[in-house]
C-alpha cells in the first residue's frame, strides 16, 4: 500500500528507491522515536510518501524542514531545498488515519510507550472478536515493546502508527547523496 501526498517533482531515482526498497540502509542510523524527537523537529515538513509492504514494515518519506533541523541537515536556515528524511518501522501492528489531506504539512510528533499490562488487558477479550486476523493478536503477544507514534498536521488531522520501538533514519539530498543521518551531534531541541 502507498499513500502519496506531496508530488514528487525529483528525479526518478526517489520514486524507485520508495517503490524498491533500493535505500542504502547501511548509511542508517538506528534509533527511536522518543530519542530522535528530542534532537529533530518535524514541523513544517510535509509528508511525500508512506509505504506499506506485505512484511508490515513502513517505510515513512518526508522533505524534512531545513530551517527547524539546519544543524541536522547541514544547510542554511534560507536554503529552499530540503533534504528528504526517510524513516524505515520495521515491525508495524496499525496505522490510522484522521482527517489528512493531500499536502500533509507536519504541525508536531510524538510517540508514547504502551504498557505490556494495557496490551495483556486487552489481547484477552479481543482474542475471541473477529475484529482483527489471529496473526494480528500472534504478533502483539510474541512483542516485547510496543509504541504509538503520532504525527499531526496544521489543519487537525493525523496519522499514527502502532509500532515496535526501534527506528532506521536516512536523510538524502535531492539529488540522492547521503547526509550522516546520526544525531550524536546535535543538542536537544528546547520545547
Amino acid at each position: 500500500m502507498i499513500l502519496g501526498f506531496k508530488k514528487n517533482k525529483d528525479s526518478h531515482w526517489f520514486s524507485n528507491a520508495i517503490l524498491n526498497d533500493t535505500f542504502d540502509w547501511a548509511k542508517s542510523f538506528k534509533t527511536t522515536f522518543e530519542i530522535f524527537l528530542k534532537y529533530v523537529s518535524l514541523h513544517d515538513s510535509y509528508f511525500v510518501i508512506i509505504k506499506y509492504n506485505a512484511t508490515n514494515e513502513i517505510i515513512i518519506s518526508i522533505e524534512l524542514d531545513a530551517y527547524w533541523n539546519s544543524k541536522y541537515t547541514l544547510k542554511t536556515r534560507e536554503i529552499k531545498d530540503w533534504p528528504y528524511l526517510i524513516i524505515k518501522i520495521q515491525n508495524v501492528f496499525n496505522i490510522s488515519l484522521n482527517s489528512l489531506t493531500h499536502e500533509t504539512i507536519i504541525d508536531d510528533a510524538s510517540t508514547e510507550n504502551i504498557s505490556k499490562n494495557e496490551i495483556d488487558r486487552l489481547i484477552g477479550p479481543l482474542t475471541d472478536s473477529m475484529l482483527f486476523p489471529q496473526d494480528f493478536y500472534n504478533r502483539i503477544i510474541d512483542c516485547k515493546e510496543i509504541v504509538k507514534t503520532r504525527f499531526e498536521d496544521i489543519l487537525g488531522g493525523n496519522i499514527e502508527f502502532l509500532h515496535e520501538p526501534d527506528i532506521y533514519v536516512l536523510l538524502i539530498e535531492k539529488n540522492g547523496c547521503y547526509i550522516d543521518p546520526n544525531i550524536d551531534r546535535l543538542n536537544p531541541i528546547r520545547r
